[in-house]
């Protein structure tokens, strides 16, 4: 910086302004000492002040750095407000400029001057001492393998929260896809979850899954007598209510009067039983319903079950255009949520190991600078626990299931050795009034910051957003 020439400068001006006359200097002897020891004053003041005004324009690009999307002129008064905050303003006898340069996306330059008094070495001629810091922050996109894992049961259907969903997930996607660098991977995942989870048909021979034979059972209903129903009258529309995935709705249903017609024989009779596998799975027995480890314990495949699953899941992929489409797909069918289904096929999909291997492992991890991340989005608590030594999720615990949610997470963010090894977590809660299930939700999160309320469509658009931005690192370069 300048003051560091400022010193010698002034001794040598000194020496060359005393040289005139040998009476002076011998008149004015202590007056070096005074001059070069307020010299030196005054260098340490300005130094410090110049590291004070380095530390406030570091943290004044920074945050420079996540507002992208502000004018020249925006920016430019969001720098001298950190430079305030910091005090770096209050050092400074006079701040001179705030100059920036941007290049797009990828980096912002501060570069900021100014003006300390001075105080001996004043009587040299010499007020002020020029003061500057410079700062430069770029975009440090490393290797990301990110899942999302989306709840997408019927109580996802009122309000618009599935369109809500789908745009802001979008929009994550998009983030991460066009600040993605050359020369870095990027590979997304799509779990999306209801009671149960789909994992593919493709999926049905895989040597982890326990996936019965598709059978066909012939059966047969004996006949019975009856009274046919002739006529329909004094009918009117009531109101019930009902519960469905732990939310409220209200129904219509028509009373009516009825005259029946004369006792009549209906003949029995047979039909066929089509059992057929699509797509559906359970969960392992305990522990292993909270743990991606020993694949030779297989995942049971559950039998005309469809109707409680969502789409398939989208493994690892790096294609921007498959993983925006299957977003697309996304529907609100699931009748029930059962958040550790979701989670364990997330875990799975970022794994090394079987049932899927796309995930680069922990030595590359720590070595290639690759980051790991589960993105858990639900509206709402878990309605549904799994069967004591069964495959299905039928059981009403809801304790149970909260619990093993709690446990899962622990898990993940325990899988690895170091932190560079572990997967980070981050959570959102949608429209979500039930306190328990945020604790639940904000401990699952690797860390506080890492969990999301959003009480519309706005904030979930921005909690989407914000973790995406956190997912592309700034590092300060220069």
């Amino acid at each position: 910086m300048s003051i560091r020439n400022t010193l010698p400068r002034l001794i040598k001006d000194f020496k060359t302004s005393t040289a005139a006359s040998v009476a002076m200097t011998m008149g004015l002897a202590a007056l070096p000492v005074m001059m070069i020891t307020g010299m030196a004053i005054d260098y340490v003041h300005a130094s410090q002040v110049q590291a004070s005004l380095q530390a406030a324009v570091d943290n004044a690009t920074l945050a420079a750095g996540k507002a992208e999307d502000m004018t020249d002129a925006q920016l430019n008064k969001l720098v001298r407000e950190y430079l305030k905050r910091n005090h770096a303003e209050d050092e400074l006898d006079a701040l001179d400029s705030v100059k920036i340069v941007r290049d797009g996306d990828k980096s912002v330059q501060v570069i900021a001057k100014g003006k300390v008094n001075t105080t001996l070495m004043s009587l040299a001629g010499f007020k002020t001492m020029d003061v500057a810091a410079e700062t430069i922050v770029r975009n440090s996109f490393g290797n990301l393998e990110v899942a999302l894992v989306l709840d997408n049961t019927w109580s996802m259907s009122p309000a618009g929260k599935m369109s809500a969903l789908k745009s802001s997930a979008h929009k994550m996607v998009d983030e991460l896809f066009d600040k993605k660098g050359s020369g870095t991977d990027l590979k997304m995942s799509l779990v999306p979850f209801a009671q149960y989870v789909n994992i593919g048909m493709g999926n049905r021979n895989a040597s982890w899954a326990d996936i019965p034979a598709d059978r066909d059972i012939p059966r047969s209903y004996p006949g019975y007598w009856y009274r046919p129903v002739t006529r329909y009258y004094n009918c009117t529309t009531r109101t019930g209510t009902g519960v469905r995935d732990g939310v409220p709705y209200t129904y219509t249903y028509n009373v009516c009067d009825k005259d029946y017609g004369p006792r009549t024989w209906h003949p029995g009779g047979s039909w066929t039983q089509h059992i057929r596998w699509k797509g559906c799975v359970g969960s392992r027995n305990d522990p292993y319903n909270s743990l991606d480890t020993d694949p030779s314990r297989r995942i049971p495949g559950l039998m005309n079950n469809q109707a409680k699953c969502p789409r398939p899941i989208t493994t690892l992929t790096d294609s921007k255009t498959a993983i925006k489409s299957e977003i697309d797909n996304m529907t609100a069918s699931g009748n029930q949520t059962y958040i550790p289904a979701g989670l364990m096929w997330g875990w799975r999909t970022l794994s090394s190991q079987a049932p899927f291997s796309d995930g680069v492992t922990k030595p590359v991890m720590k070595n290639k600078n690759y980051t790991k991340a589960i993105v858990l989005m639900t509206d709402g608590s878990n309605t549904r626990a799994k069967s004591s030594g069964s495959a299905l999720h039928n059981d009403h615990s809801v304790t149970d299931a909260n619990k093993l949610t709690a446990k899962i997470c622990r898990n993940i963010k325990a899988d690895g050795v170091t932190e560079k090894e572990r997967i980070k977590i981050y959570t959102v809660t949608f429209k979500v009034t039930d306190s328990k299930i945020k604790n639940l939700m904000q401990d699952c999160a690797t860390n506080s910051s890492y969990y999301f309320d959003a009480d519309d469509g706005a904030a979930l658009a921005k909690a989407f957003e914000e973790i995406a931005d956190s997912l592309i690192t700034l590092y300060i370069s220069k």
